[in-house]
């Protein structure tokens, strides 16, 4: 299956598979990207015809992204050439090697989240850092 997605991209397909029509905002945060960067792939989705978006009947200012039919079938087509998703493959593991799988992505998700929060926190403090510079300038007359 040859498809010209980014990763983002076939992100965004599979949570508007697991949760159907979903607002924009929650989809950003949901694929802890911005608002705008989110809005700049579904517009590419869109073009490309697996997702329509439409006004919250609710809220008019609420944008909703929905699969459309061919990205429904995307979806389902790459579900199924996951190997984790086949049954042939679930029905060769014991309960306790399922188990297992189960712990290990729990321990990688944390040390995955740990990383996360460790690199917004240098991130942040070098961003601190970078603005203090000018400001230490300024506060001494330039003569840093």
């Amino acid at each position: 299956m040859d498809l010209d997605l980014t990763i983002p991209q076939l992100r965004a397909i599979f949570l508007l598979a697991e949760f159907g029509s979903m607002p924009m905002s929650p989809m950003a945060q949901e694929s802890e990207t911005t608002l705008s960067a989110c809005s700049h792939l579904v517009d590419k989705l869109v073009r490309s015809g697996f997702v329509s978006r439409s006004t919250d009947r609710d809220d008019r200012r609420v944008v909703r992204c929905t699969l459309t039919e061919r990205g429904r079938a995307l979806a389902e087509r790459l579900r199924q050439s996951i190997p984790f998703e086949r049954q042939e493959f679930l029905d060769r593991l014991t309960v306790k090697e399922l188990r297992i799988i189960v712990q290990a992505m729990t321990i990688f998700q944390r040390v995955m989240a740990e990383l996360q929060a460790e690199f917004s926190k240098s991130s942040q403090q070098e961003k601190a850092t970078d603005e203090s510079i000018p400001r230490a300038k300024t506060a001494l007359g330039g003569n840093v």
